[in-house]
């Protein structure tokens, strides 16, 4: 490609308007060919997990018509593609499917009435996202939940994750989509909509994979950069209950100084390694974060990993959390990426024998008095149980008093040995130094 010949970029959207009702009328389409003229920018946000897809369209309204017969409602249809022209070789196409898009947004704005529609990409009508549902879900895998949800959706399942054995999962007063989403994030395992699809993996495999593009730092157009320890942690401890007494027991992966405490309830103890490393790896992945923007590679999508290099000690290998392509007027094409940096995951051994032999040997917790040196990981409360807290984390401290088993917050902490009271902590914040 030489340098006179111009990159050109256009969205291609197609519109199907909904019919009127089911007996008496069509539904009507309006091909891109049509639209095209009215098109006056093109966001399309492509999330690796959490969200659905999402499109938002800018139409003038130079003749009235988006306005008037053409005003969209919300449960329209359209597909979206991107065009590249010249964008590799002279003269050469190449086309990018966003996909389908259900229409949940509308906005004008004047004087000029220029209209702004947004689209999601989830099944039609409302029902995943708002219709309300409450259920108990014994004894079942995660496929199998995602599974039962897609059939009545119409959608097509793309399982590609462990096989995840839940406990008794409550789904109370909660749409079918953020109930699944939820239910993924607690689990590990990370969720997509996209073209009529559910699509369940695991971020850690993706994670490994080889880079799909290296950046330079000449690539960047614009670039921010930021690395946080709050909130990053070594490993976790999460309590479960078994047995027909309900006994109380402690679960710990991972290991090091900076310990999440998680107070959730679990079943087992292969339930509760689940839970913790998922918790883990989630907070983990706000420790180091960039966003850029690049020119458009359509190799790039939510979910793959890209090298940054020539940022010193701020380049590696990144996991691309989110792309949104931004298309302008003047065919302005570019895309900006949210990246987190791929790091150690925390995970366990999930075999029935390893799960059922480490739970065989699980201890309750062991009682503290006073004078134990303990590590403080939670809030220390100053007014007894309850009222203004110092947050703690990872702190060396001394228990100073224990009140009765009615209190909720019943260790006195302090900083020296027999010194004066920091506050008063939880249980399950404190672990034996």
């Amino acid at each position: 490609m030489t340098r006179d010949t111009p990159r050109q970029a256009s969205a291609s959207v197609s519109y199907i308007k909904k019919a009127k009702s089911k007996k008496n009328g069509k539904s009507k389409s309006r091909p891109a060919s049509v639209i095209a003229e009215y098109n006056e920018g093109f966001t399309y946000t492509d999330p690796a997990s959490g969200e659905s897809d999402t499109v938002s369209i800018t139409f003038s309204n130079i003749d009235l018509r988006w306005a008037n017969k053409w005003l969209p409602k919300k449960g329209d249809k359209l597909t979206a593609k991107i065009i590249q022209k010249s964008w590799e070789k002279a003269g050469k196409k190449k086309f990018f499917h966003c996909g389908k898009f259900c229409i949940d947004d509308l906005s004008f704005t004047g004087p000029e009435l220029t209209c702004t529609i947004g689209g999601v990409s989830v099944p039609e009508g409302n029902a995943f996202r708002s219709t309300t549902r409450s259920k108990t879900w014994k004894k079942v895998t995660l496929k199998e939940v995602a599974a039962e949800i897609a059939r009545k959706y119409h959608l097509k399942l793309n399982y590609l994750a462990k096989a995840i054995k839940l406990g008794t999962v409550e789904q109370s007063n909660e749409s079918d989509s953020s109930f699944l989403n939820k239910v993924c994030a607690n689990y590990g395992a990370a969720l997509k909509i996209y073209y009529g699809k559910i699509v369940i993996y695991d971020k850690g495999v993706y994670e490994a994979r080889k880079p799909v593009a290296t950046l330079k730092r000449t690539d960047l157009q614009d670039w921010s950069y930021n690395s946080t320890l709050v909130g990053t942690y070594t490993g976790a401890v999460i309590k479960y209950t078994s047995g027909e007494d309900d006994k109380e027991f402690t679960c710990k992966v991972g290991g090091g100084k900076r310990i999440l405490n998680i107070n959730e309830k679990v079943e087992s103890l292969q339930e509760a390694q689940i839970k913790a490393c998922a918790k883990v790896n989630e907070e983990n992945e706000k420790a180091v974060t960039m966003s850029i923007t690049i020119m458009a590679d359509h190799r790039i999508a939510a979910g793959s990993t890209v090298m940054i290099k020539g940022l010193y000690q701020l380049s590696g290998k990144y996991f691309v959390d989110k792309v949104t392509h931004n298309i302008g007027p003047g065919e302005a094409y570019a895309m900006s990426l949210e990246l987190h940096k791929c790091q150690k995951r925390i995970g366990f051994g999930t075999s029935e024998k390893k799960a059922t032999q480490s739970e065989s040997q699980a201890q309750p917790q062991e009682e503290l008095t006073a004078g134990t040196q303990v590590i403080v990981n939670g809030p220390a409360y100053w007014g007894g149980n309850g009222g203004r807290a110092n947050q703690c984390n990872n702190m060396t401290m001394y228990i100073t008093e224990v009140l009765g088993g009615e209190y909720k917050y019943r260790y006195g902490v302090s900083k020296r040995s027999g010194g004066t009271r920091y506050g008063w902590c939880e249980r399950s914040s404190l672990t034996k130094a």
